[in-house]
């Protein structure tokens, strides 16, 4: 039975091929969103840890409980510039730089906003130490009011270089600044995808009406001092409202706020190889029941040397197995590269993410490999339960395939499952109803169709070949008559 399993593989292997390819796209779906999301999560966490370089303890305002701020962003509430002074006096601070955050974007020489997913002005930090995180840097760092550097990945998008003009949107106003240079952000190009307006200390705090106060403090440990220990020190000299928190603790705040930020990317790339897989499954099911269809002479022809029908069922789904192994391997190892064009997809819509190198998580293609075999090995049960239907008498016949009549029970259950998906998805989109209730109503509205597909496609296979009845010959006719005979997959013939 295994050798007749293989056999049968290789007889279909051009109709099989095609069938492997619609499950291995949606693994290959599944697994890209896995190694994406890992591999996003991973480059974003490397970047905001290389954030704190230089850094030890950050000084801003209590984070107000459900703030969509984080850690490290400088809250909501700006600290007078005088505490930065206080603080620099404190025993085991080596330098404490006021620090100015604010959202400014970046516009292209067509005056639109360049591509990111936000805006941030900086102030350039006055001591070294906090200017160990811009990296690869060209030029100068601003000095004047007019002067502004900015990120290596929107120069590259604006085509900008050292000494050329640039407008920048502050508050709905664009204003006029000369780009006095450009750097990195750590081992990145931006800061997480977004651009990067970096002022001197100065033009920051006038732009957004903070003179003498700041966003945030940065503080540098001595030698000897750990972040920790210098976070304990500092929080008795601090005023009421306002915390020290080690920068390592801030950085891992960022990340998973704009990890949880960019989480809807996932559920799409899911849903979207949810759906792929959804529709692989019915052309599994139908390749599946044309094979059946057409082997029941050889069917019957091993239930005649002895073959149960346990030994049939398995053989078809052991033909499922073995195409589903496959597929879904080739899926999977599909996902990953298609991971990194996934990254390059969405930096071409606007949305440039720092995707550094791919990171492949062990569950998650074990998932996906998972997924993609179950849905063929599932899809291919019912034609293998058809398979066991096949008598050995039937290798004396002509394998005919039987004509199933539309019967009243199918169209019941056709409509009912169309008018459910019908009402799912009006109650989702007008209502404002859960994605659940809309992706429930597109699978039942699918599954209807499905149903009452046979009625329809004999009056439409009857409208659609009239032309082809003018062509020359019989050929167009007798196309069109064999699709009107039997819509349906062709099933085994029944015994008598």
């Amino acid at each position: 039975m295994f050798r007749a399993t293989v056999r049968g593989l290789l007889a279909h292997r051009v109709r099989l091929a095609l069938t492997a390819l619609a499950i291995a796209l949606g693994t290959a779906f599944m697994a890209a969103s896995f190694v994406f999301t890992a591999t996003l999560t991973h480059s974003l966490d490397s970047l905001f840890a290389q954030s704190a370089t230089g850094t030890d303890v950050i000084v801003e305002h209590v984070i107000p409980h459900g703030s969509s701020f984080g850690a490290g962003s400088g809250g909501n509430r700006p600290i007078p510039a005088s505490l930065a002074a206080v603080l620099s006096g404190q025993p085991g601070v080596a330098a404490a730089d006021g620090v100015v955050t604010a959202r400014a974007v970046l516009l292209g020489r067509d005056g639109r906003p360049l591509p990111g997913q936000f805006g941030a002005a900086l102030s350039w930090p006055p001591d070294a130490p906090f200017q160990a995180i811009f990296t690869r840097r060209t030029g100068n760092p601003p000095t004047r009011p007019d002067q502004i550097m900015i990120d290596r990945a929107s120069a590259r998008q604006g085509h900008y270089r050292v000494g050329d003009r640039i407008e920048v949107a502050i508050g709905g106003q664009a204003r006029p600044f000369v780009i006095s240079g450009i750097t990195g952000y750590g081992p990145a190009d931006s800061l997480g995808g977004g651009s990067m307006a970096i002022l001197s200390l100065p033009a920051a705090q006038q732009l957004f009406g903070l003179a003498g106060e700041y966003s945030q403090i940065d503080v540098k440990a001595a030698v000897g001092i750990s972040a920790p220990q210098l976070r304990g020190r500092l929080a008795a000299a601090l005023p009421p409202g306002v915390q020290a928190v080690t920068a390592a603790s801030a950085a891992a705040s960022q990340a998973q706020q704009l990890n949880s930020q960019l989480g809807f990317l996932t559920y799409f790339f899911v849903g979207f190889a949810a759906v792929s897989l959804f529709v692989g499954a019915f052309v599994i099911w139908n390749t599946f029941s044309i094979m059946v269809g057409q082997r029941v002479r050889e069917m019957a022809l091993l239930r005649t040397l002895g073959a149960q029908r346990g030994q049939v069922f398995r053989s078809v789904l052991g033909e499922a197995a073995l195409l589903g192994a496959a597929a879904a391997l080739v899926g999977v190892l599909l996902g990953v590269a298609l991971a990194r064009g996934l990254a390059a997809l969405l930096a071409g819509f606007g949305l440039p993410l720092p995707i550094t190198g791919l990171v492949v998580p062990t569950a998650g293609a074990v998932v996906a490999f998972g997924a993609g075999l179950a849905v063929t090995v599932v899809a291919a049960v019912p034609p293998a339960l058809r398979a066991t239907r096949v008598a050995p008498v039937q290798a004396l016949r002509d394998a005919t395939p039987a004509r199933e009549a539309f019967t009243a029970r199918r169209l019941i259950l056709g409509l009912t499952m169309l008018g459910a998906g019908i009402a799912l998805l009006l109650a989702g989109l007008f209502t404002g109803g859960p994605i659940a209730v809309i992706a429930a109503g597109a699978v039942a509205c699918f599954l209807g169709v499905a149903v009452l597909g046979p009625l329809f496609a004999r009056p439409l296979a009857f409208a659609a070949g009239l032309p082809l009845t003018r062509l020359p010959g019989q050929a167009g006719a007798l196309a069109r008559s064999n699709a009107m005979r039997n819509p349906k997959p062709p099933a085994p013939p029944r015994p008598r």
